[in-house]
């Protein structure tokens, strides 16, 4: 692990949000793996980390955690909580359940809620999705902005483990 750190290859940070709730909550410190994507691109259901750097309506220089829901050239589209990809439904769960894409009732619209991913771009949304500032309010994010994908938590000792 400390041979992996000193080239970069994991990065340890803290989350500070609870829009990816239950599967890493704020406050949780974790482990993002950066090498897998050097040889594949992120794939539907993995749980990354992006630069918030050149999104719209997102203070530049943060890094936030989300869910990929859409790939590249998928139509997504959201109603009455469910998730639709390509005209077929899409549940994503966690450890609560079957995850419902509700809006969060503190943001106001636009809410995008069916879109054409673009090239070279991925769809994020949290699994908290009431509490979530996602793709469904700054759009999609390019594969550029995405960073690694989380793999472990290593703090607090209850929540130690692997992210699903």
């Amino acid at each position: 692990m400390i041979i992996l750190r000193l080239f970069g290859l994991v990065i340890p940070f803290s989350v500070p949000t609870g829009s990816m709730k239950p599967a890493v909550s704020a406050g949780d410190h974790v482990v993002m793996e950066n090498l897998t994507f050097q040889f594949r691109e992120p794939r539907r259901g993995e749980i990354v980390v992006f630069k918030t750097d050149g999104l719209p309506q997102l203070p530049p220089g943060e890094r936030y955690v989300k869910r990929v829901a859409g790939e590249p050239g998928d139509r997504l589209d959201i109603s009455d909580g469910r998730l639709f990809i390509n005209d077929q439904p899409m549940a994503f769960s966690n450890a609560w359940g079957r995850i419902v894409y509700n809006p969060p009732p503190f943001m106001a619209p636009p809410i995008t809620t069916n879109v054409t991913v673009a090239a070279g771009c991925y769809f994020l949304l949290g699994d908290n999705a009431s509490n979530s500032l996602d793709s469904r309010y700054f759009g999609s994010v390019p594969r550029r902005n995405i960073l690694g994908q989380i793999r472990f938590c290593y703090w607090p000792p209850q929540r130690t483990g692997g992210i699903k």
